[in-house]
């Protein structure tokens, strides 16, 4: 996975590099070093009431690297259609890993396609989550429950909350690493196995 990893991050440096040199602005070195060292958080501190964000200056070297991935990806894709599987692979190889280059492609405009059963998916656990709130209305009927009953209904609800949240996450990780395998099989580039 890691090979993965790099292998997605050399090609979207490269690719944001050379998009840079072709624009007549080469990468500044401070710029060529948020692109290889990319912040794993956001910079934005809260203020002194800690509720409302503080405002920050705009970031206008990252502003320029998320344009030139965004300029780099449309111009490979208008040269050579078959180059989004390159730029689709290194998105969801970022996202897998959560490493901060899937923020940038993200910004840039680099989507991940998902499964067409996705959203029945989605709307199967919305009904499933409120068919979980309901049953507990429904068995109480007239009289009142006993705490025990209560302690019960609450730990099963809060254990299929539990189920749902990291079943999502492991099918959502199932997804990327299908459209990895997808790319790398469909794509112009040789990414490792």
């Amino acid at each position: 996975m890691n090979e993965d990893l790099d292998a997605a991050l050399a090609f979207v440096t490269a690719r944001i590099e050379e998009e840079a040199v072709q624009s007549g602005e080469p990468l500044s070195p401070e710029e060529r070093f948020l692109l290889q060292y990319l912040p794993k958080h956001s910079a934005m501190p809260l203020s002194p009431d800690a509720e409302t964000p503080a405002l920050l200056p705009r970031d206008f070297a990252y502003e320029k690297l998320c344009a030139l991935a965004k300029s780099s990806n449309r111009s490979d894709v208008a040269r050579d259609a078959g180059s989004a599987k390159n730029w689709e692979f290194s998105a969801a190889v970022s996202k897998l890993n959560r490493h901060p280059m899937a923020w940038l492609l993200d910004w840039a405009g680099v989507k991940v396609r998902k499964p067409w059963w996705d959203n029945w998916l989605l709307l199967f656990a919305a009904l499933l989550f409120i068919a979980i709130g309901i049953v507990p209305l429904v068995l109480a009927g007239d009289e009142p429950w006993s705490s025990t009953r209560w302690i019960i209904m609450g730990s099963g609800y809060i254990v299929t909350l539990l189920l749902m949240y990291f079943g999502s996450r492991r099918i959502e990780e199932w997804q990327l690493n299908q459209t990895i395998e997808r790319c790398r099989a469909n794509s112009n580039t040789s990414f490792p196995k």
